[in-house]
């Protein structure tokens, strides 16, 4: 059984087909109605409902984090809307659904997948707000992995480049195949030894 944030459109959608190819439950969450769990992501009260609703279903053993969304401008040019927004989306959904689930994984068996961008590894002009989200979404993830050293949780962290998704509103050339990320990504959550981090570029 999986919980995937973000899981209807980008990444996180190619990243469920994959799974339900492999006779996976997968519970999708994101802010869109045809998710299974519509809701926004950094709200306790989504996190619960979408915990309860694969439960339902089977024991959880996949969390993978894919929920995100950018709002891009020079240092100086955020309102504080756009700030809480993008932490929101990239750093708190991550933090929430990680701190419910992390417990049990330690304990029972379970594998996080957190998906950040390489904006979490390279300062990029233009991106300050959403580095941080990134960087801080890297910095928890870090921690994790330390702490689940010993016990029945695995970690692991996905840094890709640009894709063609809708986190864009238009197609940029050069940028990935999104369904090509994800066959990389199931490639490590199967592969027999501990992938830990994957970074994924262009």
């Amino acid at each position: 059984m999986a919980i995937v944030t973000g899981g209807t459109s980008g990444l996180g959608a190619a990243i469920a087909g994959l799974l339900r190819e492999r006779d996976m439950t997968v519970i999708t969450v994101s802010r869109r109605e045809e998710s299974d769990v519509a809701g926004d992501a950094s709200r306790d009260d989504t996190v619960q409902r979408a915990v309860s609703r694969a439960e339902s279903l089977g024991p959880i053993t996949l969390l993978v984090n894919c929920a995100g969304m950018g709002v891009f401008g020079g240092a100086g040019s955020y309102v504080e809307e756009d700030v809480r927004e993008v932490l929101d989306a990239n750093l708190v959904s991550m933090i929430l659904f990680c701190d419910e689930l992390f417990p049990r994984f330690t304990r029972d068996g379970g594998t996080i997948i957190n998906v950040l961008s390489t904006a979490a590894l390279i300062a990029k002009p233009g991106e300050s707000v959403y580095c941080a989200a990134k960087w801080g979404a890297l910095g928890y993830t870090e921690v994790l992995k330390v702490e689940a050293k010993g016990t029945q949780a695995r970690v692991i962290s996905v840094a890709p480049g640009g894709m063609q998704t809708p986190f864009w509103e238009r197609d940029r050339e050069g940028f990935m195949d999104p369904h090509a990320v994800a066959r990389v990504v199931i490639q490590a959550l199967e592969a027999p030894v501990n992938v830990s981090a994957i970074v994924i570029d262009r």
